[in-house]
């Protein structure tokens, strides 16, 4: 085994004993559908709402790179709530508002293709280690699955 092999192999290792290694479930949910961007935004508020999560911020990441010069194809950026889960996980830990609102992404792949992507909140939550925020953050999950199999 050569040193730069058995190099990597320990940092692989350090990762895996650690827990801070890709596990199976990962940090998003995605599904790619037949609509137009506009289209798609509104099917997802609308899954959402069913959801009991409401959409308290929207940013158009690619208006605001055009405004450095950088250029991206339309990218939306919804940050969703549901009050009630975002009291509860306040209540368990106090500096959740880092990950606060949950994030939902809406990606232009062409006219009548767009990308969707929720984060899964349970996987991040992993790394906190706190019994009380899986709990939550288990049923947000759901709830993002749910809302995912309405959008078509």
């Amino acid at each position: 085994m050569t040193h730069k092999t058995l190099i990597t192999s320990l940092i692989a290792l350090f990762f895996m004993v650690s827990g801070i290694a890709q596990t199976d479930e990962s940090y998003y949910i995605s599904k790619t559908i037949n609509s137009s961007f506009e289209e798609a935004t509104e099917k997802v508020k609308l899954a959402l709402k069913e959801q009991e999560f409401g959409v308290i911020t929207e940013i158009e990441m690619h208006e605001k790179l055009a405004e450095k010069d950088f250029e991206i194809k339309p990218y939306r950026i919804l940050g969703v709530c549901n009050p009630k889960f975002a009291y509860q996980t306040i209540q368990v830990e106090e500096n959740i508002g880092l990950f606060l609102p949950c994030k939902v992404l809406v990606k232009y792949i062409d006219e009548n293709t767009t990308e969707i992507v929720m984060v899964n909140p349970s996987s991040l939550m992993k790394m906190l280690g706190n019994e009380g925020l899986m709990k939550v953050a288990d049923e947000v999950t759901v709830r993002f699955k749910n809302a995912m199999k309405t959008i078509k």
